[in-house]
């Protein structure tokens, strides 16, 4: 219990602030419920236990820094250590309508902006970490778009963690709303330089009202001695599409849970993942659709490497309540296995008590295929770029959805590494 148990010190909820009651209930909540265990189905993989003290570094190959992604010119707000740093954050841009604030200043000011939010945390069925982070989540973004508001460029909110001498513990925080017929694309950075050793402990929140649109996309690139578990809710109205893109490379261990709910007509979530599971690393992704409506859609296609004695876990639960007639759902969950070592385990589930319904999934798990890896071999590519080219193949129908160019162009340089490979051009996915 030594994550907790700091938690608890470091971040005890001041009694006199915002939210306070809420705070300190949830607190007590997680205290009184403890880390999460295998025996629990959801964490049947993933085993907290080996991760609850300092540890040792992982001995995953390092990745391309994605701070280039910081100089892209557009609107950011960026966080080290869990503090802002003003001089790198950019807000001045924005158009009529959009308005991007710290948590911090949120809570000072207008701290009924997030009520609703915060209050979801409290609920006895809340996932455990994100009742942790509404407890004490000190700083973080809340985004506010107005009916009809649209943001052009995408929104960049980067939390940076240093190798510092002490292990630091951070909670970022995301609330996003969304409103009628608005638009936002939003980049949620999670990065570590080397030698960081923090544990991190995130949360975004998303409610996208009637018709809106919101492109999501989470990069996970902490550093190999670090442990980064997230939450992350989409609440989707009548003909709104939440596209949300998870991108998980870094961490000695790494744990995401997405919730999307459905919950009028039209609306459509897709999820999009992938991730890289070097040697000393362990990257969970636990994901549930929630069909609470008639005539919605959801389409989720997650990748995953593993090399080294990496493991990958994924897990995606799809429900699709009674009343929830004339619903589409299609999940594909694929994995390499690039050593003898590696494991990737998958689990897709689906739960229908509805019987109008079009739903199909699939999963599988392999390893390169050794003729297609003799051909480029035989055409003089040295075996190392054939890998490569193979890899990056297999995980292009994912990248090729990141609307995002400067992402795109970092996904290719981390998966094909010195590869000649040309940058993928944007697939929209059809309904």
């Amino acid at each position: 219990m030594d994550w907790l148990a700091a938690l608890s010190r470091e971040f005890a909820p001041d009694a006199t602030a915002p939210y306070a009651d809420i705070r300190q209930a949830a607190l007590r909540r997680v205290g009184a419920r403890g880390l999460p265990t295998p025996r629990e189905e959801a964490w049947k993989y993933t085993d907290l236990k080996p991760y609850d003290g300092a540890g040792d570094a992982a001995r995953s190959q390092a990745q391309p820094s994605p701070l280039a992604l910081l100089e892209t010119g557009g609107p950011q707000l960026v966080f080290v250590d869990g503090v802002l740093d003003a001089a790198r954050s950019s807000l001045s841009a924005l158009p009529a309508g959009v308005r991007v604030r710290t948590l911090s200043q949120v809570l000072r000011e207008e701290p009924d902006a997030i009520a609703q939010a915060m209050a979801r945390y409290t609920a006895e069925d809340a996932q455990i970490f994100a009742a942790l982070n509404a407890a004490c989540a000190r700083d973080g973004a809340v985004v506010e778009l107005a009916a009809g508001a649209t943001l052009a460029q995408p929104l960049v909110v980067a939390f940076l963690n240093t190798a510092a001498a002490t292990r630091l513990f951070t909670l970022p925080l995301v609330v996003v709303k969304a409103g009628a017929q608005s638009a936002l694309s939003l980049l949620e950075l999670h990065y570590g330089a080397a030698g960081a050793t923090n544990h991190s402990n995130a949360l975004c929140d998303i409610e996208a009202d009637t018709g809106s649109r919101v492109e999501h996309y989470r990069l996970q690139a902490e550093a190999s001695g670090a442990v980064h578990i997230g939450n992350l809710r989409l609440g989707i109205g009548r003909d709104a599409r939440v596209a949300s893109h998870s991108l998980a490379f870094g961490g000695r261990l790494a744990r995401l849970d997405i919730n999307a709910e459905l919950t009028a007509p039209g609306g459509e979530v897709v999820l999009n993942g992938l991730f890289q599971a070097g040697a000393g690393q362990h990257i969970d992704h636990q994901t549930r659709i929630d069909h609470a409506a008639p005539h919605t859609t959801s389409h989720e296609l997650y990748k995953g490497l593993a090399g080294g004695d990496g493991r990958g876990v994924f897990r995606g639960q799809v429900l699709v309540r009674k009343h929830a007639q004339k619903i589409a759902a299609r999940q594909a969950s694929h994995n390499l296995l690039l050593s003898p070592l590696a494991e990737i385990d998958t689990k897709p589930e689906l739960e229908i008590y509805a019987d109008d319904v079009t739903c199909a999934h699939g999963a599988t798990v392999g390893q390169l295929d050794d003729t297609a890896l003799f051909y480029l071999r035989s055409r003089g590519i040295a075996e190392a770029e054939a890998r490569a080219l193979l890899v990056f193949g297999f995980t292009q129908e994912v990248v090729e959805q990141v609307a995002f160019e400067p992402l795109r162009n970092w996904l290719a340089e981390t998966l094909a590494g010195s590869a000649d490979v040309p940058l993928p051009e944007r697939v929209e996915l059809a309904s």
